[in-house]
Protein backbone atom coordinates (compact mmCIF):
# COMPACT_ATOMS: atom_id res chain seq x y z
CA UNK A 1 0.00 0.00 0.00
CA UNK A 2 0.95 3.29 -1.10
CA UNK A 3 0.38 6.55 0.35
CA UNK A 4 -2.06 7.76 -2.55
CA UNK A 5 -3.80 3.97 -1.72
CA UNK A 6 -5.08 6.10 1.76
CA UNK A 7 -8.61 7.08 1.44
CA UNK A 8 -10.16 6.58 4.83
CA UNK A 9 -9.24 6.35 8.70
CA UNK A 10 -10.61 4.88 11.12
CA UNK A 11 -10.49 6.39 14.70
CA UNK A 12 -12.12 4.13 17.60
CA UNK A 13 -12.38 6.38 20.55
CA UNK A 14 -13.38 10.18 20.74
CA UNK A 15 -11.54 11.70 24.23
CA UNK A 16 -8.69 14.48 24.28
CA UNK A 17 -7.07 11.53 22.16
CA UNK A 18 -9.17 10.82 19.66
CA UNK A 19 -10.76 13.39 18.47
CA UNK A 20 -7.69 15.08 18.45
CA UNK A 21 -6.14 13.10 15.92
CA UNK A 22 -9.36 13.00 13.85
CA UNK A 23 -9.06 16.48 13.00
CA UNK A 24 -5.74 16.47 12.28
CA UNK A 25 -6.80 13.76 9.84
CA UNK A 26 -9.47 15.19 8.56
CA UNK A 27 -7.57 18.67 7.97
CA UNK A 28 -4.88 16.48 5.71
CA UNK A 29 -8.18 15.39 3.40
CA UNK A 30 -8.49 11.91 4.56
CA UNK A 31 -12.51 11.00 5.03
CA UNK A 32 -12.13 10.01 8.96
CA UNK A 33 -15.33 8.41 10.89
CA UNK A 34 -14.69 8.52 14.71
CA UNK A 35 -16.39 5.84 16.47
CA UNK A 36 -17.05 5.68 20.55
CA UNK A 37 -19.71 3.36 22.32
CA UNK A 38 -21.99 6.39 23.40
CA UNK A 39 -23.74 8.98 21.02
CA UNK A 40 -23.45 11.84 24.13
CA UNK A 41 -19.18 11.03 23.75
CA UNK A 42 -19.42 11.62 20.06
CA UNK A 43 -21.31 14.82 20.22
CA UNK A 44 -19.24 16.45 22.73
CA UNK A 45 -16.01 15.67 20.42
CA UNK A 46 -17.56 17.05 17.59
CA UNK A 47 -18.39 20.17 19.37
CA UNK A 48 -14.57 20.33 20.70
CA UNK A 49 -13.26 19.66 16.83
CA UNK A 50 -15.68 22.57 15.62
CA UNK A 51 -14.59 24.75 18.48
CA UNK A 52 -10.99 24.17 17.19
CA UNK A 53 -11.28 24.32 13.71
CA UNK A 54 -12.68 27.48 14.64
CA UNK A 55 -9.66 29.18 16.39
CA UNK A 56 -7.92 28.20 12.72
CA UNK A 57 -10.23 30.09 10.99
CA UNK A 58 -10.38 33.07 12.97
CA UNK A 59 -6.79 33.35 12.76
CA UNK A 60 -6.89 32.88 8.89
CA UNK A 61 -5.35 29.33 9.38
CA UNK A 62 -8.25 27.87 7.58
CA UNK A 63 -10.98 28.67 5.05
CA UNK A 64 -14.77 28.87 6.53
CA UNK A 65 -15.44 26.45 3.39
CA UNK A 66 -12.34 23.93 4.52
CA UNK A 67 -13.92 23.97 7.87
CA UNK A 68 -17.46 23.31 7.26
CA UNK A 69 -16.34 20.92 4.56
CA UNK A 70 -14.66 19.19 7.37
CA UNK A 71 -17.66 19.18 9.21
CA UNK A 72 -20.20 17.99 6.93
CA UNK A 73 -18.19 15.38 5.06
CA UNK A 74 -14.90 15.23 5.93
CA UNK A 75 -15.43 13.57 9.21
CA UNK A 76 -17.99 11.34 10.56
CA UNK A 77 -19.13 9.69 13.47
CA UNK A 78 -20.62 6.21 14.13
CA UNK A 79 -21.02 3.79 17.39
CA UNK A 80 -20.81 0.31 15.11
CA UNK A 81 -17.41 -0.46 14.89
CA UNK A 82 -18.19 -2.34 11.70
CA UNK A 83 -19.17 0.69 9.77
CA UNK A 84 -16.66 2.75 10.98
CA UNK A 85 -13.77 0.59 9.77
CA UNK A 86 -15.27 -0.87 6.08
CA UNK A 87 -13.10 0.52 4.01
CA UNK A 88 -10.35 2.17 6.20
CA UNK A 89 -7.04 1.47 4.84
CA UNK A 90 -5.85 3.10 8.53
CA UNK A 91 -7.53 1.94 12.43
CA UNK A 92 -6.46 3.83 15.15
CA UNK A 93 -6.87 3.11 18.74
CA UNK A 94 -7.10 5.95 21.14
CA UNK A 95 -9.22 4.46 24.17
CA UNK A 96 -8.22 4.71 27.77
CA UNK A 97 -4.81 3.16 29.00
CA UNK A 98 -6.24 -0.15 30.06
CA UNK A 99 -4.15 -3.76 28.44
CA UNK A 100 -7.32 -5.92 28.92
CA UNK A 101 -9.50 -3.18 26.82
CA UNK A 102 -7.20 -2.64 24.15
CA UNK A 103 -6.28 -6.17 23.15
CA UNK A 104 -10.42 -6.84 23.48
CA UNK A 105 -10.68 -3.66 21.16
CA UNK A 106 -7.62 -5.14 18.74
CA UNK A 107 -9.26 -8.60 18.64
CA UNK A 108 -12.17 -6.95 17.21
CA UNK A 109 -10.66 -4.78 14.76
CA UNK A 110 -8.43 -7.55 13.34
CA UNK A 111 -11.62 -9.57 12.68
CA UNK A 112 -13.50 -6.50 11.48
CA UNK A 113 -11.01 -4.75 9.41
CA UNK A 114 -9.73 -5.11 5.62
CA UNK A 115 -6.29 -7.67 5.26
CA UNK A 116 -4.03 -5.21 4.45
CA UNK A 117 -5.39 -2.50 6.68
CA UNK A 118 -2.92 -0.93 9.11
CA UNK A 119 -4.05 -0.86 12.87
CA UNK A 120 -2.69 1.07 14.87
CA UNK A 121 -2.42 2.16 18.84
CA UNK A 122 -2.02 5.52 20.19
CA UNK A 123 -0.69 4.59 23.84
CA UNK A 124 1.82 6.23 25.52
CA UNK A 125 2.88 3.83 27.52
CA UNK A 126 1.68 0.65 26.94
CA UNK A 127 3.60 -2.34 25.09
CA UNK A 128 3.11 -2.32 21.42
CA UNK A 129 4.12 -5.69 21.43
CA UNK A 130 2.10 -7.12 23.64
CA UNK A 131 -0.92 -5.46 22.50
CA UNK A 132 -0.41 -6.24 18.41
CA UNK A 133 -0.40 -10.42 20.08
CA UNK A 134 -4.09 -10.63 19.45
CA UNK A 135 -4.01 -9.11 15.85
CA UNK A 136 -4.06 -11.99 13.15
CA UNK A 137 -1.26 -10.16 11.12
CA UNK A 138 0.97 -8.01 13.14
CA UNK A 139 3.09 -6.99 10.82
CA UNK A 140 0.62 -4.45 9.97
CA UNK A 141 0.27 -3.54 13.81
CA UNK A 142 2.26 -0.40 14.75
CA UNK A 143 2.18 2.12 17.54
CA UNK A 144 1.13 6.25 16.70
CA UNK A 145 1.86 8.14 19.60
CA UNK A 146 0.56 11.88 19.30
CA UNK A 147 1.32 14.10 21.79
CA UNK A 148 -1.41 15.99 23.42
CA UNK A 149 -2.94 18.66 22.71
CA UNK A 150 -2.95 17.00 18.90
CA UNK A 151 -3.75 19.86 17.68
CA UNK A 152 -1.07 22.03 18.65
CA UNK A 153 1.71 19.13 19.39
CA UNK A 154 4.03 18.20 16.46
CA UNK A 155 5.48 15.09 17.20
CA UNK A 156 3.85 11.54 16.44
CA UNK A 157 6.25 8.72 17.51
CA UNK A 158 5.88 5.71 15.05
CA UNK A 159 6.99 2.93 17.29
CA UNK A 160 7.76 -0.53 16.41
CA UNK A 161 6.17 -4.00 18.04
CA UNK A 162 7.73 -6.60 17.94
CA UNK A 163 6.67 -7.91 14.47
CA UNK A 164 5.56 -4.83 12.81
CA UNK A 165 7.36 -4.51 8.79
CA UNK A 166 9.34 -1.55 7.76
CA UNK A 167 6.79 -0.46 5.27
CA UNK A 168 4.03 -0.56 7.73
CA UNK A 169 6.62 2.11 9.60
CA UNK A 170 7.34 4.06 6.44
CA UNK A 171 3.97 4.53 5.43
CA UNK A 172 2.46 5.72 8.82
CA UNK A 173 5.38 8.07 8.41
CA UNK A 174 4.51 9.21 5.60
CA UNK A 175 1.19 9.94 6.56
CA UNK A 176 1.61 11.86 9.53
CA UNK A 177 4.15 13.91 7.57
CA UNK A 178 0.78 14.79 5.04
CA UNK A 179 -1.00 15.24 8.83
CA UNK A 180 1.85 18.08 9.13
CA UNK A 181 3.37 16.35 11.94
CA UNK A 182 6.96 15.27 12.53
CA UNK A 183 7.16 11.40 12.78
CA UNK A 184 9.92 9.76 14.67
CA UNK A 185 10.78 6.38 14.23
CA UNK A 186 10.82 4.20 17.77
CA UNK A 187 12.68 1.31 17.02
CA UNK A 188 12.59 -0.69 19.97
CA UNK A 189 9.26 -1.24 22.36
CA UNK A 190 10.66 -0.22 25.24
CA UNK A 191 8.97 1.69 28.24
CA UNK A 192 8.45 5.13 27.79
CA UNK A 193 9.28 4.58 24.34
CA UNK A 194 11.63 7.74 23.36
CA UNK A 195 10.28 10.76 25.03
CA UNK A 196 8.75 9.86 28.23
CA UNK A 197 11.67 7.85 28.59
CA UNK A 198 14.23 10.39 28.73
CA UNK A 199 11.40 12.79 30.80
CA UNK A 200 11.40 9.66 33.02
CA UNK A 201 14.15 10.43 35.58
CA UNK A 202 13.06 13.36 36.13
CA UNK A 203 9.90 12.33 37.56
CA UNK A 204 11.52 10.15 40.27
CA UNK A 205 14.13 13.11 41.21
CA UNK A 206 10.84 15.10 41.25
CA UNK A 207 9.32 12.72 43.75
CA UNK A 208 12.19 12.77 45.67
CA UNK A 209 12.96 16.03 46.24
CA UNK A 210 9.25 16.37 47.72
CA UNK A 211 10.76 13.77 49.99
CA UNK A 212 13.32 14.98 51.32
CA UNK A 213 11.70 18.58 51.85
CA UNK A 214 14.92 20.87 52.05
CA UNK A 215 13.94 22.59 48.38
CA UNK A 216 10.72 23.33 48.62
CA UNK A 217 8.64 22.99 45.16
CA UNK A 218 8.17 26.92 44.71
CA UNK A 219 11.72 27.52 44.97
CA UNK A 220 12.74 24.83 41.98
CA UNK A 221 9.66 26.11 39.92
CA UNK A 222 10.25 29.75 40.56
CA UNK A 223 14.02 29.21 39.50
CA UNK A 224 12.58 27.42 36.29
CA UNK A 225 10.20 30.34 35.73
CA UNK A 226 12.63 32.97 35.66
CA UNK A 227 14.59 31.26 32.97
CA UNK A 228 11.79 31.48 31.09
CA UNK A 229 9.50 28.01 31.40
CA UNK A 230 6.09 28.52 30.64
CA UNK A 231 5.22 25.41 32.97
CA UNK A 232 7.63 24.83 35.69
CA UNK A 233 7.92 21.05 36.86
CA UNK A 234 5.74 20.85 40.09
CA UNK A 235 2.87 23.04 38.25
CA UNK A 236 3.43 20.23 35.42
CA UNK A 237 2.76 17.55 37.62
CA UNK A 238 -0.80 19.25 38.88
CA UNK A 239 -1.85 20.30 36.04
CA UNK A 240 -1.25 16.56 34.47
CA UNK A 241 -2.78 15.13 37.73
CA UNK A 242 -0.81 13.70 40.47
CA UNK A 243 -2.76 10.60 40.34
CA UNK A 244 -1.51 10.16 36.67
CA UNK A 245 1.99 11.63 37.87
CA UNK A 246 1.96 8.17 40.50
CA UNK A 247 0.27 5.98 38.03
CA UNK A 248 3.34 6.40 35.64
CA UNK A 249 5.88 6.24 38.48
CA UNK A 250 4.70 2.73 39.33
CA UNK A 251 4.54 2.10 36.20
CA UNK A 252 8.42 3.09 35.39
CA UNK A 253 8.89 1.14 38.94
CA UNK A 254 7.68 -2.44 37.41
CA UNK A 255 8.95 -1.73 33.89
CA UNK A 256 12.44 -0.08 34.09
CA UNK A 257 13.30 0.13 38.41
CA UNK A 258 12.50 0.12 41.84
CA UNK A 259 13.92 3.39 42.01
CA UNK A 260 11.07 4.58 40.17
CA UNK A 261 8.66 3.95 43.32
CA UNK A 262 6.19 7.31 43.91
CA UNK A 263 7.08 8.95 46.95
CA UNK A 264 5.18 9.23 50.10
CA UNK A 265 4.62 12.97 49.58
CA UNK A 266 2.84 12.25 46.22
CA UNK A 267 0.96 8.77 47.35
CA UNK A 268 -0.31 10.49 50.23
CA UNK A 269 -1.34 13.53 48.26
CA UNK A 270 -3.64 11.02 46.03
CA UNK A 271 -4.93 9.55 49.18
CA UNK A 272 -6.32 12.60 50.11
CA UNK A 273 -7.26 13.29 46.70
CA UNK A 274 -5.25 16.86 46.55
CA UNK A 275 -4.46 15.91 42.58
CA UNK A 276 -3.76 19.41 41.19
CA UNK A 277 -5.74 21.50 39.33
CA UNK A 278 -9.08 18.72 38.76
CA UNK A 279 -9.22 19.24 42.96
CA UNK A 280 -8.25 22.63 43.01
CA UNK A 281 -5.06 21.42 45.04
CA UNK A 282 -2.50 19.19 44.88
CA UNK A 283 1.19 20.57 45.25
CA UNK A 284 -0.31 24.19 45.11
CA UNK A 285 -3.62 25.94 45.71
CA UNK A 286 -5.01 26.50 41.83
CA UNK A 287 -7.08 29.43 41.28
CA UNK A 288 -9.33 30.13 38.24
CA UNK A 289 -7.16 27.60 36.24
CA UNK A 290 -3.87 28.85 37.67
CA UNK A 291 -1.64 27.57 40.08
CA UNK A 292 -0.19 29.66 43.20
CA UNK A 293 2.85 29.79 43.23
CA UNK A 294 4.58 31.67 46.05
CA UNK A 295 8.14 33.01 45.68
CA UNK A 296 10.17 31.44 48.49
CA UNK A 297 13.44 32.52 47.38
CA UNK A 298 16.32 31.32 45.34
CA UNK A 299 17.70 28.02 45.45
CA UNK A 300 21.08 26.33 44.20
CA UNK A 301 20.13 22.92 45.54
CA UNK A 302 18.71 22.07 42.42
CA UNK A 303 19.19 23.81 39.43
CA UNK A 304 18.01 23.59 35.53
CA UNK A 305 21.71 22.09 35.00
CA UNK A 306 20.74 19.11 36.98
CA UNK A 307 17.55 18.45 34.87
CA UNK A 308 19.35 18.37 32.12
CA UNK A 309 21.90 16.81 33.18
CA UNK A 310 19.31 13.60 33.72
CA UNK A 311 18.24 13.96 30.67
CA UNK A 312 21.26 13.91 28.91
CA UNK A 313 22.06 10.88 30.79
CA UNK A 314 19.06 9.15 30.01
CA UNK A 315 19.24 9.61 26.34
CA UNK A 316 22.46 7.76 26.02
CA UNK A 317 21.05 5.11 27.57
CA UNK A 318 18.25 5.24 24.78
CA UNK A 319 20.89 5.40 22.17
CA UNK A 320 23.23 2.58 23.63
CA UNK A 321 19.51 0.39 24.07
CA UNK A 322 18.93 1.18 20.04
CA UNK A 323 15.78 2.90 21.13
CA UNK A 324 16.06 5.75 18.52
CA UNK A 325 17.98 5.64 15.47
CA UNK A 326 19.94 8.97 15.74
CA UNK A 327 20.98 12.30 18.14
CA UNK A 328 18.50 14.20 15.60
CA UNK A 329 15.25 11.89 16.39
CA UNK A 330 16.42 11.73 19.86
CA UNK A 331 16.23 16.07 20.25
CA UNK A 332 13.61 16.22 17.42
CA UNK A 333 11.47 13.70 19.71
CA UNK A 334 11.91 15.75 23.20
CA UNK A 335 12.28 19.58 21.21
CA UNK A 336 8.98 18.92 19.73
CA UNK A 337 7.58 16.60 22.02
CA UNK A 338 7.85 18.36 25.61
CA UNK A 339 7.58 21.74 24.03
CA UNK A 340 11.52 21.84 24.57
CA UNK A 341 13.71 25.16 23.74
CA UNK A 342 16.28 22.35 22.41
CA UNK A 343 16.98 18.62 22.90
CA UNK A 344 19.17 17.39 25.34
CA UNK A 345 22.15 16.72 22.92
CA UNK A 346 21.85 20.07 21.71
CA UNK A 347 21.98 21.89 25.02
CA UNK A 348 24.75 19.66 26.41
CA UNK A 349 27.18 19.92 23.10
CA UNK A 350 29.10 23.06 24.93
CA UNK A 351 28.59 22.01 28.51
CA UNK A 352 32.01 19.99 29.78
CA UNK A 353 31.50 16.11 30.35
CA UNK A 354 32.68 17.18 34.04
CA UNK A 355 29.61 19.00 34.92
CA UNK A 356 27.20 16.86 33.82
CA UNK A 357 28.97 14.07 35.86
CA UNK A 358 29.15 16.01 38.67
CA UNK A 359 25.66 16.97 39.00
CA UNK A 360 24.44 13.19 38.36
CA UNK A 361 26.50 11.99 41.23
CA UNK A 362 25.55 14.82 43.24
CA UNK A 363 22.21 13.56 42.61
CA UNK A 364 22.80 10.02 42.80
CA UNK A 365 24.73 10.55 46.27
CA UNK A 366 21.55 13.19 47.85
CA UNK A 367 18.63 11.12 46.78
CA UNK A 368 19.79 7.83 46.98
CA UNK A 369 18.70 7.18 43.26
CA UNK A 370 21.72 5.51 41.79
CA UNK A 371 20.09 5.25 38.18
CA UNK A 372 20.96 8.95 37.94
CA UNK A 373 24.88 7.91 37.90
CA UNK A 374 26.42 9.26 34.63
CA UNK A 375 26.73 6.73 31.92
CA UNK A 376 30.85 5.60 30.90
CA UNK A 377 29.80 7.98 27.78
CA UNK A 378 29.46 11.25 30.04
CA UNK A 379 32.09 10.43 32.04
CA UNK A 380 34.61 10.58 29.12
CA UNK A 381 32.40 12.66 27.00
CA UNK A 382 31.90 10.14 24.42
CA UNK A 383 28.38 11.28 23.99
CA UNK A 384 29.48 14.64 22.37
CA UNK A 385 30.58 12.10 19.25
CA UNK A 386 27.13 9.99 19.29
CA UNK A 387 25.45 10.13 16.08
Amino acid sequence: MKLEDIKKIAVIGSGAMGHGIAQVCAAAGYNVVMKDVKQEYLDSAMLKVKESLDILVSKGKMSADECAGIMSQGLTTTLDTAEAVKGAQIIIEAVPEVMDLKKKVFAELSELAGADAILATNTSTMSVSEIGRVVKNPARFIGMHFFNPVNRMKLVEIIYGESTSHDTANLLCEVSVKCDKLPVKVLKDRPGFIVNRINAPNQALLSAILDEGKVKPEQVDMKMKKLGIKMAPYETADFVGLDVFCHTLAYYEGTLSPQYKPGKFLEDKVKKNELGMKTGHGIYQWVNGKAQIADLGDTDAITPIHFMAVQVNEAVKVMKEGIAASVKDVDDGVKFGMNAFAGPFALAAGMQPQQLADALNYLADRYKLDMLRPESEIIDGSYKNMK
